[in-house]
């Protein structure tokens, strides 16, 4: 951020000023943080950072920029680790078990399996699945068809994969 725009940078300033003041701010923090692909999920993050710093500023303690700043850096780092940790805590099997079923003859050659595999998922969940497999959705494409968040399908996902793998489970057992 330049000094032109630090002189500029004000909590006084309506929060819309603020935010496109800090549009640089923003981008270079998530370069920084190494963020290439939901840029826009973590701009999203970034924002209501923003307007929680103007909210909460008081100009007796220091620079607003200085605030806003680890406002920000904070807040999507602390997105970044529930991620991490949401990752570490759940084990995707993802294609691996799309492509089992699939090769189990579950497909064409046995259409009676598959309508068992889709009569135990929900009406959504059912959907997510074909969309991301069969239709080929990205993860942003299935939240605004559905009209949930991206880390909402992502999260479901994770689940309907879970419940696949121990279907498969007890079918095997």
């Amino acid at each position: 951020m330049t000094t032109q725009h630090n002189n500029k940078l004000s909590p006084e300033l309506p929060f819309d000023e603020v935010l496109e003041l800090v549009q640089p701010m923003i981008t270079s923090i998530l370069l920084k943080c190494q963020i290439y692909k939901d840029f826009e999920y973590y701009r999203h993050i970034a924002s209501i950072a923003v307007w929680n710093a103007w909210r909460k500023a008081d100009q007796t303690k220091g620079l607003f920029s200085a605030y806003i700043y680890t406002t920000v850096k904070g807040e999507i780092l602390k997105e970044l680790s529930k991620e991490k940790s949401f990752e570490n805590m759940n084990t995707l099997v993802d294609h691996e078990t799309i492509n089992y079923i699939r090769d189990r003859d579950i497909g064409d050659r046995n259409p009676a399996l598959l309508e068992w595999f889709m009569s135990h998922l929900k009406l959504e969940e059912g959907k997510i699945i074909l969309l991301f497999y069969v239709e080929g959705y990205s993860y942003l494409e299935i939240a605004k068809e559905l009209g949930v968040s991206v880390e909402a399908v992502k999260k479901r996902r994770t689940r309907i994969m879970i419940k696949l793998r121990d279907l498969l489970n007890s079918i095997e057992e």
